[in-house]
C-alpha cells in the first residue's frame, strides 16, 4: 500500500496535490465546527465555563469561514450569557459582541442572521436582568419575533419562541405570555428540543402560578427539573430546585420545598456558581460568607 501510494503521488502534478491538500483541509475543518459546537455546549451545560470556551478559541485560531467564524463567536456569546447568570461575567463579552457586529454585514444565511438576532438580543436581556433594568423588556419582543421567524432549526426557534413568551412575564403580565409559550412548546415538542421543552414548562408554572394554579404550577415545576436533569442541563438545576422549592412552599410542602433549597446550595458550592449559591443561601435565610 504505501508504494502504490507514492507511485499515484508520482504521477500527479504537484500543483493538483496542493489543490487538493487545500480542499481536504478545508472539508475536514468544515466537518470539525458541529463537533466543535456540540463539545462547547456540553461543556456549557456542566457548568465548566472555560472548557466551553476553550475549543471555540482554538478553532477561531484555525482561521474559518467567514459564516463558521460568526457560529463559534455566537457560541461563545452563549457562553458568556450563561456566565453572567451564574455570577461570572466574562472580560470577553464586549469583544466577541464586537466581533460579531463586525462579521454580520457579511453574511446572507437568513438562519444564521436570526441565530444573531437570537444571541444579541439575549444579551441585551441578560445585562438588563443582571442589572435590574427589566422595566422595557417589551421593547425586545419584536427582536425575538424576527429571529424565530428566520430560524430554520426547530430547536432554535423554539428558543427565540420561548424568549417571545417570556418578556411578557419579566414585564408582569404573566397572562400575556400563554399563547407564545404554547407555540414554543408545540415547536420544542415536535423537534424533540428537551431543553427548550424545560425552559417553557418551568415558565408556563409561573403563568399558572399567577392565574392560582398552585398545584399546576408545581407540577410543571416539577416536569421542568427533571428533563434538566436528565439531559446534564447542571449549570441551572439550582434555579430549577429554587423556583420548583417555592411551587412546593405554596402547597404546603415545606419540608420539601426545604430540601430542594439545600439541594440547590450543595449543587450551586459543588459546580462553583456563585449566583445560584447566592439565591439558595437567600432562600434558605442563611448570610453570605
Amino acid at each position: 500500500m504505501v508504494r502504490a501510494a507514492t507511485s499515484f503521488r508520482r504521477l500527479v502534478a504537484p500543483a493538483i496535490l496542493a489543490a487538493t491538500a487545500v480542499m481536504l483541509a478545508a472539508t475536514a475543518a468544515e466537518a470539525q465546527i458541529p463537533d466543535v459546537l456540540q463539545a462547547s455546549e456540553q461543556a456549557l451545560y456542566a457548568g465548566k465555563f472555560d472548557a466551553a470556551v476553550a475549543p471555540l478559541r482554538a478553532a477561531l485560531a484555525a482561521d474559518p469561514a467567514p459564516d463558521d467564524r460568526l457560529r463559534l463567536l455566537l457560541q461563545q456569546m452563549r457562553v458568556h450569557q450563561t456566565q453572567r447568570l451564574s455570577g461570572k461575567i466574562s472580560p470577553d463579552e464586549a469583544s466577541v459582541s464586537a466581533a460579531v457586529k463586525a462579521l454580520t454585514p457579511g453574511i446572507q444565511d437568513p438562519a444564521l442572521l436570526g441565530l444573531v438576532g437570537l444571541r444579541e438580543t439575549t444579551s441585551d436581556y441578560f445585562e438588563r436582568l443582571t442589572r435590574d433594568q427589566t422595566s422595557e423588556v417589551m421593547t425586545l419582543q419584536p427582536a425575538y419575533r424576527a429571529a424565530a421567524g428566520r430560524l430554520t432549526d426547530p430547536c432554535l426557534r423554539a428558543e427565540a419562541q420561548f424568549f417571545v413568551g417570556l418578556m411578557p412575564q419579566i414585564a408582569g403580565d404573566p397572562a400575556a405570555s400563554g399563547p407564545p409559550l404554547a407555540e414554543a412548546l408545540r415547536i420544542a415538542t415536535a423537534g424533540h428540543c428537551d431543553l427548550e421543552v424545560s425552559y417553557v414548562l418551568r415558565h408556563q408554572a409561573v403563568e399558572r402560578d399567577a392565574a392560582g394554579d398552585k398545584v399546576r404550577a408545581r407540577d410543571l415545576m416539577a416536569e421542568s427539573l427533571a428533563i434538566r436533569q436528565r439531559v446534564g442541563f447542571q449549570v441551572f438545576v439550582p434555579y430549577s430546585l429554587l423556583s420548583l422549592a417555592d411551587a412546593e412552599q405554596a402547597v404546603g410542602e415545606a419540608e420539601a420545598a426545604r430540601a430542594h433549597r439545600q439541594e440547590a446550595l450543595d449543587l450551586a458550592r459543588k459546580l462553583d456558581l456563585p449566583a445560584q449559591e447566592a439565591a439558595a443561601r437567600e432562600a434558605l435565610g442563611e448570610k453570605a460568607g
